[in-house]
């Protein structure tokens, strides 16, 4: 009885698993080469259950040979894509390629070459055997950068291993940093590289994108896609020893636990989690990927970007939102500054007011009381008991000052005839 209660149990969560997964919209992303820790956050996404809260039931499908991602996408064989900066070519093209996040800020494509190859500076490869692998314009964008024409290097097709430059059968290869480079080291040949970023080309690496019709058909479809990878990045970052042990054991034991690892430490230093977000893509920096191709020659014309570069709109809006909280927040800050400044002002004004005033009181002086003035002379006492003339007396009561002269009476009684004398003058 015990196991049929548990079968009656296990059966109905069964079929609503069944029922969800059924639910789960079929999406496919072609991968840009092998399974490898290249791919590693599409992994994790897909083992965490990150898609799968998205409502995707994703199939990661692998290039075959001689097969473009890009090409994939475009035929609708597959839903989104990985590839590389050529992206712009494309769009140059008139393809309507959608870029959703850049997930390599730096491209680990590079020129390699035994240190043994006598190839001490890009311009040695002029006149020597080279093996180029395709979607490598970037490459070829740095020779002619430096000056070196496309003709003057003899390029053999790629066997995209290191065989045939260990033998010397060839002088250099494109390799990527991340892949490659493990293959020589643990061969123990010692190597150089010339990356492109030495001669001021920094191009994107690995970039997610889809198409046009894609994203105008359910652009909150894609939007959950593009979360979900980002999440499965984050996830894969954090967890090296946990993917690298996945995709060895699910995916292909093509490269090693070691190999892996090192993809792994390699690829963390082109991705730069650390330094700005999962993804980011600046459409200032394609703009300028464009006009590198177009100066070389690669693109004819202007290359018109509008519509390629993924813009989240709720995003957009939440950031415009944020722009006019601040908007509104710098004017309550303004209007506080200018009444405080006001009010400064008032309180300057009203201190400035204050002194004038105290000092206009401290020139004033009151006689206040009663004043003892002699009946006979009009002599003023002091409050010492002096007698002064009223003049004096007011003089040190007061800040009046006195002009003296001679009223009628006292002129006729001091000086008379004076007065008669002028009046007789004047007529």
């Amino acid at each position: 009885m015990g196991w049929l209660a548990m079968l009656g149990v296990v059966a109905p969560v069964a079929a609503q698993t069944a029922t969800r997964d059924a639910e789960l919209e079929p999406v496919t992303l072609q991968l840009k080469w092998r399974h490898q820790f290249q791919s590693a956050g599409y992994y994790a996404a897909i083992a965490q259950g990150y898609y799968r809260e998205a409502g995707f039931a994703v199939t990661l499908r692998e290039p075959e040979v001689g097969e473009e991602p890009a090409e994939v996408v475009l035929a609708g064989r597959a839903d989104f894509g990985v590839a590389g900066s050529d992206l712009v070519l494309l769009r140059e093209a008139g393809e309507p390629v959608v870029t959703l996040a850049a997930i390599l800020q730096h491209s680990a494509l590079a020129f390699v070459t035994p240190e043994n190859a006598g190839i001490d500076t890009v311009h040695d490869l002029a006149g020597r055997r080279v093996m180029l692998e395709a979607h490598a314009e970037e490459l070829l964008a740095y020779l002619k950068f430096e000056g070196i024409a496309e003709g003057a290097v003899e390029w053999v097709p790629h066997t995209f291993g290191p065989q045939a430059l260990m033998a010397g059968e060839v002088a250099a290869m494109s390799a990527y940093v991340t892949d490659e480079a493990f293959l020589l080291e643990d061969a123990g040949v010692a190597y150089r590289s010339f990356s492109p970023r030495a001669g001021g080309i920094d191009f994107y690496g690995d970039v997610l994108f889809t198409t046009e019709a894609v994203v105008a058909a359910d652009r909150d479809r894609v939007r959950r896609f593009r979360e979900a990878s980002l999440r499965g990045w984050a996830y894969a970052l954090a967890h090296v020893d946990e993917m690298v042990e996945l995709i060895f054991t699910r995916y292909s034991e093509r490269h090693s636990r070691a190999h892996l690892r090192f993809e792994a430490e390699h690829l963390r230093q082109l991705i730069l989690s650390d330094v700005v977000e999962l993804g980011y893509q600046n459409p200032g920096r394609w703009q300028h990927i464009a006009e590198v191709y177009r100066e070389l020659g690669m693109v004819e014309g202007d290359v018109d970007l509008a519509g390629m570069v993924w813009r989240d709109e709720s995003v957009a809006a939440q950031s415009w939102g944020l722009v006019v909280a601040l908007v509104v927040a710098l004017l309550v800050i303004l209007g506080l500054l200018g009444a405080v400044v006001r009010f400064a002002q008032l309180n300057r004004q009203v201190r400035e007011q204050a002194a004038s005033l105290r000092e206009a009181l401290g020139e004033i002086k009151e006689l206040r009381g009663i004043i003892p003035i002699c009946a006979g002379c009009k002599k003023v006492r002091n409050d010492e008991g002096y007698w002064h003339h009223v003049e004096v007396y007011i003089a040190e009561h007061t800040r009046a000052e006195f002009s003296h002269g001679f009223c009628d009476d006292c002129m006729d009684r001091l000086y008379p005839g004076v007065r008669d004398k002028k009046s007789g003058d004047g007529e």
